[in-house]
């Protein structure tokens, strides 16, 4: 446990010793040019980020769902009635098969 603090504050030190010596030898205006540059950089790539994200939004999310046009659902399929005179045919054909039985008997 001892070993890991030292590394958690021994790697810190060491990047920011590091940093001071590259500082440390620019001039000013070497100083000035690199934080501008490093500025005008991370901005860039800030917006653009954002844009893109933004215009990325929907865009996927439109490649997975698939919209088709509604179609009128067969109900009893390869007959082109409606309900209503359908069951009227079936009962329709309930009676003349009773009658062509031989039942003589009305359903």
């Amino acid at each position: 446990m001892g070993k890991t603090r030292k590394w958690l504050h021994y790697i810190p030190d060491r990047i920011s010793d590091a940093m001071r010596y590259v500082c440390g030898r620019m001039s000013p205006d070497v100083r000035l040019i690199v934080v501008v540059a490093m500025l005008v950089g991370f901005s860039a790539l800030s917006i653009y980020i954002t844009v893109s994200s933004i215009y990325n939004i929907g865009k996927r999310r439109g490649e997975q769902m698939r919209i088709e046009r509604m179609r009128q659902l067969e109900l009893h399929p390869g007959i082109s009635k409606d309900s209503i005179h359908f069951n009227h045919d079936r009962k329709h054909e309930r009676e003349q098969n009773g009658k062509t039985a031989g039942n003589g008997k009305e359903e």
